[in-house]
């Protein structure tokens, strides 16, 4: 195969290709490199321009580049200079872009880079022309017998033995007796055939390399039949061969190590080549393909439909256009394998723009296509319940707004309780809430009715060609059901509401509008007995959880009252104080077991967990009207008199008084029936330590009174 048959196939691949030389300074350490050849691909996926940078050392371009973390040129040394390979993954800081590279190692000290998934052309390589030219001639005759008998020559400089000891002589005395022995071969050929015959030797000095080409002839003279040979001076032909050689190597093993399918065609589209990926994506090797038509080997065939693609390099030889694959395209292995594989067929030209073949570059797409369904399939599902999301609703509502889908029905549901239970028991009880909702939606609506999730609470089913009575039944029949569903906050409920468009010119933003204000007509009818259901299902969820709470908030309760009787109190606010003292320890509800039960001293962050509780009473009882007024009591009911206490360090009389009477009940109780973590105190050992508290931790107004009740009832409560 040609230079030039390589040439094309490098300038049509979409992977960045760099070919450098290593720079060592006198010790023989790599110091730098310099850029020999880039191609297209590469100054895309760089942003550097060949003309600029082409026979300028690396260091010159990155002035800076020694302080960059990587030593990309003791990198690059060590592989040019040892001829090994390597690849890396590695960020440039400098063009603010992460390459794959596979380096490897073509002669000692050079090296080529090549940066995968970029452009797959390459900056045309320079034309070589073999230019061959004789500029010594020299001419032999040989006898029948091969000895030397004349040399004719312009300059005797030229002969690597002087002409007056060539004469006479034999060949055999004149060369080694490898060449010696093939040259006699070649003049016997020549005297058996009558024709010219050709002959190229290294010259036989130790320090010479020179080449040269001997041509023989055999003169049938019949008084003096001879050899008459014209040498020809072919050292530079021979460097240009052995360069253009390596440079043919080189090419052909960037095609053959580059990570994508490589085929190549002869321009009757039949195979040339086939790359190790190739090989393994097709399950053809190279011995097996080399010669049958392209399309015997990469099978490649509709996704959807099954049938045959046509055949790229057919293409490209009709139009001599780079082609791009079909979407949707599978290649089927020799063994039936289907793999999804997308790119691109280019024409190979030679130097007058003839096309004389074709080179296919694909990959496999199996990755890729997944990751992009996952992300359709993200773009237009809710990732928590997988039911549609806004967007998709969005279009489908579009798309089934037509007169055809009339009459169009939607239902609208909210979940009623989900910031109650995302607080009382944490954000995985909500997820369970919204799951459950879902999966009964699913189970009780059609398999063709959309079903999304347009917020965090909020659900809409789209019902096209439904009647809004069939739409009101299928309401009725999901609210029934999760009627009798019960997860951490009780019993499950939702808010529903209605719409359907009849005729076409309804616009359908209003009907939507129209079952959104049903379903909040309907939320805020049910609102207050739904969240009060569920606070008595939390307080009873706790009792049952820690039962020594239920005695303890009674016992508050109950001290809390007599306390605001004592302080003069209205009924209504003595009410308010004692269910706020029932409640105050509401949160604990998202506190675990595992710390309320714990039986040894609490660690600093077990303390930081229990100190939580008033913030997540407050965020329990604040969205309920009727508990509003206790939530801003129950969060400051751990607050010290001296500003000292929790959560907002409140002094003295910031403090709400219901509060600070709280603090006293519950301090008392705390300490006379104890914790898991604490014996209990006596009734005066606690009076004690409370008064002892006075100005710090509790009110002192409020400390009197509570010594004044206790002592009126002999210190027993």
């Amino acid at each position: 195969m040609t230079n030039i048959f390589y040439h094309e196939i490098i300038k049509n691949l979409h992977v960045g290709y760099a070919y450098h030389r290593i720079i060592c300074d006198s010790h023989g350490v790599p110091v730098d490199y310099e850029y020999l050849e880039v191609n297209q691909a590469f100054e895309t996926a760089t942003g550097l321009i060949g003309a600029e940078i082409i026979g300028k050392k690396f260091t010159e371009i990155f002035p800076g580049i020694g302080g960059s973390g990587f030593d990309w040129i003791n990198f690059y040394g060590e592989i040019a200079l040892n001829n090994t390979t390597g690849e890396l993954e590695q960020y440039s800081q400098f063009l603010n872009r992460w390459y794959r590279v596979q380096v490897y190692s073509p002669e000692t000290n050079y090296f080529i880079t090549l940066f995968h998934d970029i452009t797959r052309e390459k900056q045309d390589l320079s034309e070589k022309n073999l230019l061959l030219t004789t500029l010594h001639d020299i001419v032999f005759e040989v006898s029948s017998d091969y000895h030397f008998t004349n040399v004719i020559v312009h300059d005797e400089a030229t002969l690597f033995i002087p002409k007056d000891i060539i004469i006479g002589s034999h060949i055999a005395d004149v060369f080694s007796k490898d060449i010696a022995d093939e040259m006699l071969l070649v003049y016997k050929t020549a005297y058996a055939t009558g024709e010219k015959q050709d002959f190229e030797y290294k010259s036989p000095l130790p320090a010479d390399e020179r080449w040269f080409l001997a041509e023989i002839f055999y003169l049938k003279d019949n008084e003096s039949p001879r050899f008459v040979i014209s040498i020809h001076d072919i050292s530079q032909r021979k460097r240009m061969e052995k360069s253009l050689f390596i440079e043919k190597e080189r090419l052909r093993t960037t095609l053959l190590s580059i990570g994508d399918g490589v085929i190549s065609t002869d321009a009757r589209g039949c195979i040339t080549l086939i790359n190790k990926v190739a090989e393994n994506l097709t399950e053809w090797c190279q011995q097996e393909a080399y010669g049958l038509p392209l399309d015997q080997v990469l099978r490649l065939v509709d996704e959807y439909t099954g049938e045959s693609c046509e055949n790229p390099a057919s293409r490209v030889l009709e139009t001599g256009a780079i082609t791009e694959l079909n979407n949707h395209t599978i290649l089927l292995s020799k063994n039936g394998q289907a793999i999804p594989v997308e790119d691109s067929a280019a024409p190979i030209r030679d130097p007058d723009g003839h096309i004389t073949g074709v080179v296919i570059v694909f990959r496999d797409f199996t990755d890729k296509k997944e990751k992009q369904e996952q992300i359709e399939y993200l773009s237009f599902h809710d990732h928590l319940t997988g039911l549609y999301n806004r967007r998709y609703f969005d279009e489908e509502l579009k798309r089934l707004n037509t007169p055809r889908n009339l009459p169009l029905s939607l239902l609208i549901f909210d979940v009623n309780g989900l910031k109650l239970t995302n607080d009382a028991f944490g954000h995985m009880a909500g997820d369970r809430l919204l799951k459950k909702v879902a999966q009964t939606m699913q189970e009780l609506s059609r398999s063709d009715d959309i079903i999304a999730r347009i917020g965090g609470d909020e659900f809409v089913i789209l019902l096209p060609q439904t009647e809004i009575q069939e739409a009101k039944e299928l309401a009725k029949r999901i609210n029934t059901a999760l009627n009798h569903e019960h997860l951490e906050a009780g019993q499950v409920s939702i808010s529903s509401g209605w719409g359907v468009k009849t005729t076409a010119d309804e616009e359908i933003a209003e009907v939507f509008k129209a079952a959104e204000n049903k379903m909040y007509q309907y939320k805020i009818s049910e609102r207050n007995s739904t969240r009060n259901e569920a606070i008595q299902f939390i307080m009873k969820t706790l009792y049952e959880k820690l039962p020594r709470e239920q005695e303890h908030s009674e016992r508050v309760s109950r001290i809390s009252g007599l306390i605001g009787a004592a302080m003069g109190m209205t009924k209504e606010e003595i009410n308010e104080l004692k269910t706020a003292g029932a409640l105050h320890d509401i949160g604990k509800i998202a506190i675990g077991n595992e710390i309320l039960d714990k039986a040894d001293e609490l660690s600093d962050f077990e303390w930081l967990e229990i100190r939580r509780h008033p913030e997540i009473s407050y965020s329990i009882l604040s969205s309920l009207n009727d508990y509003a007024p206790l939530a801003n009591i129950i969060l400051v009911h751990h607050e010290r008199y001296d500003g000292k206490g929790y959560p907002k360090g409140l002094v003295g009389e910031e403090i709400p008084l219901a509060a600070r009477i709280i603090a006293v009940a519950d301090a008392y109780d705390a300490m006379t029936y104890g914790r898991p973590y604490k014996e209990p105190l006596t009734a005066e050992t606690a009076i004690e330590e409370i008064n002892a508290g006075k100005y710090t931790q509790f009110d002192p107004e409020i400390a009197d009174i509570f010594f004044r009740i206790m002592s009126e009832n002999n210190n027993e409560l």
